[in-house]
């Protein structure tokens, strides 16, 4: 996981992260930190094709921008020679599953302005603006109408 970040930090423009990652860091930020609810792999061929984490919002969070304790915040990653394959959208109906079996109530993502497949990625799943900043596009998927843990009709929608 962490070459995987840290080729998407090399190249630039998509994170918001500049230091790279080593395996503590990738288990204390995407894997368990403290308000984890799933990080899910895709893989194939004992290759990692990408990742995504999913986290309770920090109902003590000090800075602007704060969001709802009843949030989750998403971040996804996919290898540049991966994208384009679906294997986001795979990723992203095992996190709703987690999100859903949790009881999230919305999940933010927040992207880079330059990162347009990015935006591309979370409006194709489902996600609508709903705030902007200087540098970013903050955009929530509500869970209300999502597939429950065995329900997979809004997904399939996305998948066309």
């Amino acid at each position: 996981m962490a070459g995987l970040i840290n080729d998407i930090i090399r190249i630039g423009g998509t994170t918001a992260h500049r230091s790279p990652f080593d395996p503590a860091s990738i288990l204390s930020h995407f894997i368990a930190p403290p308000l984890t609810i799933s990080c899910t792999v895709a893989v194939s061929d004992s290759r990692l094709l990408g990742f995504q984490a999913l986290e309770w919002a920090d109902p003590d969070w000090p800075g602007e921008d704060k969001i709802p304790a009843d949030w989750a915040i998403i971040a996804t990653y996919v290898d540049r020679s991966s994208q384009g394959m679906g294997i986001g959208r795979h990723l992203f109906g095992e996190t709703l599953k987690a999100a859903g079996a949790n009881g999230v109530t919305c999940i933010d993502a927040t992207i880079r302005r330059e990162n347009a497949a990015g935006l591309r990625y979370y409006s194709r799943m489902g996600f609508q603006d709903y705030r902007e900043g200087p540098e970013t596009v903050s955009k929530r998927f509500s869970m209300d109408g999502a597939p429950s843990a065995l329900g997979r009709e809004r997904l399939d929608q996305h998948q066309t």
